[in-house]
Formats: structure tokens, sequence, C-alpha cells
């Protein structure tokens, strides 16, 4: 109960100091919008698909697959001065704001606390690009772009699946089972006790997989949820 109430004032602080003018909607447009054209943008000067392009796509989206994985335990689990705003933002709010009792956000304004800022779909354009034009250098421009589009692929997979683990459980998309799979196991990591150990993935638990960190205990021995964080 104390656990309880001690989310719940962090929630009702957190809400008290977001912006006014946040909206949910517009975050979340203004990021699928800039991913989505960058995907676009990138895959077509990769030129014309043939199964190289798509063997290369699919080694991009395993790097960051793993890349998901040591983002997420080394720098949202573990402090680090000089990553202390993610660890932040990651431990000491999402995780502290959503528990496994309560997953689900109130209304949109609840959004500024599931998704990554805005501004980091930027970012990640702009690494995108970097790497990407230094294996076009060495190998041929159409690898880079390929490797650009598929590290924005991956990026955007995550805010959709993470988004999709903060929905109710009758949600339409979380019914469907890949969907509810992995919310189950994001459910899971927000239990105290295997938040720094276990399920780190949120697209496909393929890093959890082969490092040992994959927790599975079914949805019937689980607390019940609440329908939405109070």
């Amino acid at each position: 109960m104390y656990a309880e109430n001690t989310n719940a004032s962090f929630r009702a602080n957190y809400r008290a100091g977001i912006s006014p003018r946040y909206n949910g909607y517009l975050h979340m447009a203004f990021v699928a919008c800039v991913g989505v054209m960058f995907v676009v943008y990138q895959l077509a000067l990769a030129g014309e698909f043939h199964w190289g392009h798509w063997l290369g796509l699919i080694v991009t989206l395993v790097l960051w697959n793993f890349a998901e994985y040591f983002i997420h335990i080394k720098l949202g689990h573990r402090k680090k001065r000089w990553a202390a705003m993610f660890y932040k933002r990651h431990t000491g709010d999402h995780h502290s704001f959503f528990t496994e009792t309560a997953l689900v956000p109130r209304n949109h304004r609840d959004w500024r606390v599931t998704l990554f800022p805005a501004w980091l779909v930027l970012v990640t354009a702009t690494i995108a690009t970097l790497v990407g034009s230094v294996i076009g250098w060495v190998l041929a421009p159409e690898w880079g772009h390929l490797f650009a589009g598929g590290l924005m692929i991956g990026y955007l997979a995550y805010e959709f699946f993470h988004f999709c683990d903060h929905l109710p459980q009758d949600h339409v998309l979380v019914r469907l089972p890949w969907i509810g799979h992995m919310r189950h196991l994001h459910k899971l990591h927000h239990r105290r006790d295997l938040m720094r150990t276990h399920n780190f993935n949120l697209t496909f638990p393929l890093a959890d997989w082969v490092m040992g960190t994959y927790c599975w205990i079914p949805p019937e021995d689980c607390t019940r949820e609440l329908d939405e964080c109070p």
C-alpha cells in the first residue's frame, strides 16, 4: 500500500510539472512523420531492392535489437555520470510513474513519460546518417542508406511497441498476438524485482534470449492491472 501511494504521489507531481502546451498527439505525430520520411528517403536512395538488400536490412535490425538491449540495461538501469539524464528519465521517471499494476496512461498528456523526447528522433536521424555515410564510403553508398533507414525503422518500432505496451489490456492492438506477448514481457519488466535484471527488449526478445535475461511468467499468475494510472 505504501508503494502504491508513493507512485500515485509521484504521478501527481509529474503531471503538475508537464507544460500546459504539451500535446501527446502532436508529440507522436512529429516523431512518426520525421521517422517515416527519413526511412522512405534513405530506402529510396538505396535503389531497387534485391535479396542482398533484404539481408542487409535484417542484419541492421538485428544489430539494432542488441543496441536496444544494451542501451536499455546499461544506460536506462545503470547510472552513468555522462548519461545521467537518460537514467533519470527512464528509471527515475518512467519506472516511478508506471508499475506492473498501473501501466496505462490516464490521457495523452501522460505520453510525455511514455514516449522518448521528440527531439531524440532528430538525434537518431543524425547518428544514422553519419554512421551510414561511413558504411557507404567503406562498402557502397546503397549499404549506407540501407543501414540508416534500418536504424530508423528499429527506432520507430521501439516507440510503437513501447506505446502499445502501455495500452489497456483489451485494446485492439494489444489483442494482436505478438504485441500482446511483448506487452506482457514489458509488464513483467516493470516489476520492482525484475526491472534491473530481465526483459530489456521491446520489439523482439532476441538479445534477452541470447543474454539469458528473458523472463516469462503466465499472465494468470500476475497481479491484476488497474484500468489506468490514478
